[in-house]
């Protein structure tokens, strides 16, 4: 069973039993952008030259709503891990996540972002930002901001069998 689509970002640590730790996000918006440096070489009285060596830093900010409370409430998701079961987290299981867990590469953080035909791109990242909101109006929840570098998509695959698209 596909995660509904409020709960399409799915996030794992990199590692398996009981140290994996995987999360379906509440996710409310996704935007991926990928920044590059060109160099602009100024020259007098001519119109500058440009230098593109294709150095690209792609991220994605995620914004978030995370319980204040634990809902118990899990979803289905790809084979990471070990395991399929992803968490929905509360406030403290990100800020845990995030200040645990870093990337390197003997256990790569990596994120998942679900499509409706049963695909997921897949993604590995370390976490540049975490920050959370309470708004009085929504005291029982709250927004949050991941933003995380990742490097370039790892491909499109196929959530039931695993296999690359």
């Amino acid at each position: 069973m596909a995660a509904p689509q409020e709960l399409m970002c799915l996030i794992w640590n990199g590692e398996s039993g009981d140290a994996a730790r995987r999360y379906a996000l509440k996710a409310i918006s996704i935007a991926h952008q990928i920044g590059k440096s060109p160099i602009q070489i100024a020259i007098p009285n001519n119109s500058p030259n440009l230098l593109d060596l294709n150095m690209v830093r792609p991220t994605i900010t995620l914004s978030i709503v995370l319980d204040k409370v634990v809902t118990n409430e899990t979803v289905t998701g790809p084979l990471q891990g070990g395991g399929t079961t992803y968490k929905v987290p509360t406030k403290q299981d990100i800020e845990y996540f995030v200040t645990k867990h870093g990337y390197d590469d003997s256990s790569k953080l990596t994120l998942m972002l679900l499509h409706e035909n049963n695909a997921y791109e897949l993604y590995e990242f370390a976490v540049q930002q975490f920050t959370t909101n309470l708004i009085p109006a929504k005291e029982d929840r709250y927004d949050g901001t991941l933003v995380v570098l990742v490097r370039n998509r790892a491909g499109t695959y196929n959530q039931q069998t695993d296999d690359a698209l």
